[in-house]
């Protein structure tokens, strides 16, 4: 996939970002251009439920957030402060991802391939597909793995080797980037 660049402002909000989701933080992260365009976050536990740019919401906004050419100007988060409305959002590792200019933002997809970090929400879904081929010893294999990789392409190969064979390996991996992307 071709890598885009991301605009300065929008790798300052994903460093921000990345910080707050590690923190499992909940509440509201506003980033200001000096040019006084507003970004705004609502977190969950560490988890990015909604986004707001430019009057665009969730996706739509990520899209114009990335190729947004202002320069970072003021930042703060609110604690507890959450927006309303929950978005359908992708996972919050490819948001950052994007964010980050790790995608094609015409494409409006993230190579899922690519995260820096496991979101509970990419964890869950692992673990489900894993339940799928080997049962709920799933579970205590998916809490081994997770200490010992952070990115997504890690955790497939990991989890991809407790698979008895290399045709289950193949359909648990496209399960699971399947309900990623």
């Amino acid at each position: 996939m071709a890598q885009s660049r991301s605009s300065i402002f929008a790798r300052f909000v994903a460093d921000e970002l990345y910080k707050l989701c590690e923190q499992k933080r909940t509440g509201t992260f506003l980033a200001v251009t000096v040019d006084n365009l507003l970004a705004q976050f609502g977190l969950r536990q560490g988890e990015i439920v909604s986004l707001s740019f430019q009057h665009k919401q969730g996706t739509e906004a990520l899209n114009l957030l990335q190729r947004q050419e202002g320069k970072p100007g003021v930042s703060r988060f609110m604690d507890g402060h959450l927006p309303a409305t929950r978005l359908d959002l992708p996972p919050t590792d490819l948001i950052l991802e994007q964010l980050l200019g790790k995608s094609d933002p015409a494409s409006g997809l993230v190579d899922p391939r690519s995260v820096r970090m496991l979101s509970e929400q990419t964890k869950t879904v692992l673990q489900e597909e894993l339940i799928e081929f080997i049962g709920p010893m799933a579970v205590i294999v998916c809490e081994e793995v997770w200490s010992t990789v952070k990115g997504l392409e890690a955790a497939l190969d990991a989890l991809s080797r407790e698979l008895p064979d290399s045709n289950q390996a193949a359909r648990f991996r496209q399960n699971v980037l399947k309900r990623l992307s």
